[in-house]
């Protein structure tokens, strides 16, 4: 049985640690162990327990691989951190059969080397720190962790570590300052995130991945998605206002006393994941932003399991499968069926202040109007350009999906 690799997720002091998706690639993990990458996180694609993705995005992966990447992880001093991170349970929690699965599933974690999971409900912490109290729970983003109200609360339910809300409060520095200071527990930040701020679609979001990544079968059709990619594209700004935090940014976190930065995005390539480890790990990165924000658009293909698109999409008794061509056209254009030779979107490092966060210290954008404020547009001038026929075209097909959505022609009614 496995121990733990790299210590506590609990607060600590020192330079930045990573917190990596998962691609479930071994190549790839001893170039990880050359950054202060502490672990990988991510999930078997069908545990039967809700989770934070869909079922169509998850890297195909059986229990004996998950074993055998665990015990590489873990000889190279890199823990797994695996996620029960689902938003709803469906009210399943409370029955006997999702009881068992739970408990059967986290057993099993353990005995294939686990010790750290994530959850945002609070009842799953409770279960897992009084049945399994080997685990160490990090409480994930979507338990929406955004005042020290909030933060203690988990910590005082037995959290070992939360994520915070960064969609919404990455920038907001006298928050982050009163949450540090609220809490013992570790406080992780994610740093390369592109979800609008303050997202006003976040929980049906949250809601419709867990319900797409439990053992149900029902057609998921990720309208959340659809509608942010189809403002970004139409407000270049918003590239600007997401809250992300460049890589020569981490010293300003560091000293409020963050350490720990979720990279994200689970499944995509290699060299991907390695740029991003690399970019925040060296404190620089000189090129196009949007190569470490994006989770699609790559040069090279995503792994997906056989016959992907019959398994998720064929549904002929909950939707018209020959009027799904717009969403798959759709698909094709921003490369997320198949490469892209360039990336189409550009958000250009030199071209962003280098005194960037100065420019939210002394504002609230919660409670700023941002047509009244301007600084995000101004810099996304100057620094975010699209492909003028890739933003043509996409915006064309974001249209016809728009129809078939709202007036039923998607479902043939």
């Amino acid at each position: 049985m496995s121990t733990e690799p790299t210590g506590s997720i609990r607060a600590a002091s020192g330079p930045a640690r990573f917190s990596v998706a998962a691609n479930y690639d071994p190549d790839l993990v001893p170039a990880l162990a050359a950054y202060p990458v502490d672990e990988v996180y991510g999930k078997l694609p069908n545990d039967g327990v809700s989770g934070g993705r869909p079922r169509y995005l998850a890297t195909p992966l059986s229990e004996a691989d998950l074993q055998r990447y665990i015990h590489l992880l873990d000889r190279h001093g890199i823990a797994f951190n695996y996620l029960l991170n689902g938003a709803c349970f469906g009210n399943r929690e409370w029955t006997r059969p999702w009881q068992k699965r739970v408990t059967t599933l986290l057993s099993k974690l353990g005995e294939l080397g686990v010790r750290r999971v994530t959850v945002s409900t609070p009842f799953l912490l409770e279960l897992v720190k009084r049945r399994f109290p080997e685990f160490k729970v990090r409480v994930g983003i979507y338990a929406q962790v955004d005042t020290p109200r909030r933060a203690r609360f988990w910590e005082d339910l037995g959290a070992d570590a939360i994520t915070l809300e960064s969609f919404s409060i990455n920038r907001d520095f006298r928050r982050l300052a009163a949450i540090r200071q609220s809490v013992r527990c570790g406080l992780q930040l994610i740093a390369n995130h592109v979800c609008l701020l303050n997202c006003p679609l976040q929980s049906y979001h949250q809601n419709g991945f867990a319900h797409a990544s439990d053992d149900s079968s029902t057609l998921f059709i990720d309208y959340c998605f659809l509608r942010c990619s189809r403002l970004r594209l139409t407000d270049p700004s918003q590239f600007i206002k997401a809250a992300w935090i460049r890589p020569e940014d981490l010293a300003a976190y560091e000293a409020m006393g963050y350490t720990t930065f979720k990279l994200l995005e689970r499944g995509i390539p290699s060299a991907e994941l390695l740029r991003r480890v690399k970019a925040y790990s060296e404190r620089r990165f000189d090129g196009n932003l949007a190569e470490l924000l994006l989770s699609y658009g790559f040069k090279e293909p995503v792994r997906k399991e056989s016959l992907w698109a019959l398994r998720h999409f064929w549904k002929p008794r909950q939707v018209n499968p020959l009027r799904m061509k717009p969403l798959l056209d759709l698909a094709r254009l921003q490369g997320m069926l198949s490469p892209l030779p360039e990336c189409p979107i550009r958000v250009d490092t030199r071209q962003i202040p280098e005194n960037f966060l100065d420019g939210f210290r002394d504002r609230d954008c919660a409670s700023t109007d941002c047509q009244a404020c301007g600084y995000c547009e101004r810099i996304a001038a100057q620094a975010v350009s699209i492909a003028p026929e890739y933003r043509t075209e996409v915006l064309k097909k974001y249209v016809e999906m728009d129809d078939a959505m709202a007036t039923g022609g998607l479902w043939g009614v």
